[in-house]
């Protein structure tokens, strides 16, 4: 079994082929970039860095909270969070949507995608480019994966995965936080 035949994958529209618009009934939409996809992951930055945002009178590739993403500069996967809702979908992105009659959870895949060591090997194996790696939409649609467990068991991985990012990037936090007081502590010895 290959991703394709578990989901519909598409890429996001090319930035230069959005039209900007002055008008008073254009929307502000922001583009989802490698950051976005970071804090989806719970790995973001924990500075704020200025989005891309553009006006627009109209777009069809928006994304939603629950949708599946691949990065095809990073070769990660993540499932877009509720922050992110609205944004617009860029051609270095793939949404990934699961095709009807299969049942499977977004969690447990990006979790595949990210940890597989099978996975990460493909990708090895067929990626091109001396330069400048990219992941094309024709390689995931190949990538092969193992046979799935019951949606009850994918729940179960793809939740425990993101909570142990999220903890991951809690305890990191702290450790950041812990060295910058020690630090000022220390400047207040002199």
């Amino acid at each position: 079994m290959y991703i394709q035949d578990v989901f519909h994958s598409n890429t996001g529209i090319s930035q230069f082929r959005l039209e900007e618009s002055n008008s008073d009934k254009a929307v502000l939409y922001t583009l989802y970039g490698q950051n976005e996809l970071s804090k989806d992951l719970f790995r973001g930055p924990e500075y704020v860095v200025a989005c891309k945002q553009i006006k627009l009178l109209r777009t069809n590739s928006t994304l939603h909270e629950g949708d599946l993403v691949f990065s095809t500069i990073s070769g990660e996967a993540t499932v877009v969070g509720a922050d992110h809702e609205g944004y617009i979908l860029t051609q270095n992105y793939v949404r990934m949507v699961p095709v009807p009659q299969n049942v499977v959870d977004t969690k447990y895949i990006a979790f595949l995608i990210n940890e597989s060591p099978e996975i990460k090997r493909y990708f090895r194996q067929n990626l091109q480019g001396s330069q400048v790696v990219r992941y094309s939409l024709n390689l995931l649609k190949k990538v092969p994966l193992p046979p799935l467990p019951s949606i009850e068991k994918q729940r179960i991985i793809g939740d425990i995965y993101y909570k142990q990012l999220k903890l991951q990037a809690l305890q990191q936090r702290v450790a950041i936080n812990q060295g910058t007081i020690k630090m000022a502590m220390l400047r207040g010895v002199n």
